[in-house]
């Protein structure tokens, strides 16, 4: 009897969501399908409370809380760096709309990429060689839900 394919497979590159919207599924989905991200997240901004990511990935609320308010002060940012699951990644730049933050790992090369819509944060984290990509991708990511008034 051959396998039944219609079953999702478990692997670390599937999505999990803290909620019934599944919408942010098919977004985080696409992003790894892409190959532009290697770790994905949306977090509310005010609550700093997951909406969706990609399976194992997690920034904690207090991590959250710095990052978003780096986007008024960075200095904090620049002097302790980025924390992202686990991760430190140096502060590299910040977009001229103050929405889209770079971060580089020093060790490895990885980056990440911030954008910060009105009620949520996007987080990714991607490796170097994807790092091109992965901005483009999450910027343009971000200025939709910015423009569907996320």
């Amino acid at each position: 009897m051959a396998p039944d394919k219609s079953k999702s497979r478990t692997n670390s590159t599937q999505s999990s969501t803290s909620s019934c919207d599944n919408k942010w599924e098919v977004y985080t989905q696409t992003l790894i399908e892409k190959g532009a991200v290697s770790g994905f997240g949306v977090y509310s901004n005010t609550h700093y409370h997951k909406w969706t990511s990609t399976l194992g990935f997690r920034v904690k609320p207090e991590e959250l809380r710095v990052i978003i308010s780096g986007f008024e002060d960075e200095l904090p940012l620049r002097v302790e760096g980025i924390w992202i699951n686990n991760t430190i990644y140096t502060f590299t730049r910040m977009g001229l709309n103050r929405r889209v933050m770079v971060g580089r790992n020093t060790a490895s090369g990885a980056g990440c990429v911030l954008y910060l819509c009105r009620t949520c944060l996007l987080v990714a984290t991607c490796e170097a060689q994807q790092s091109s990509l992965c901005f483009t991708t999450i910027e343009r990511l971000g200025d939709v839900l910015t423009a569907r008034d996320f």
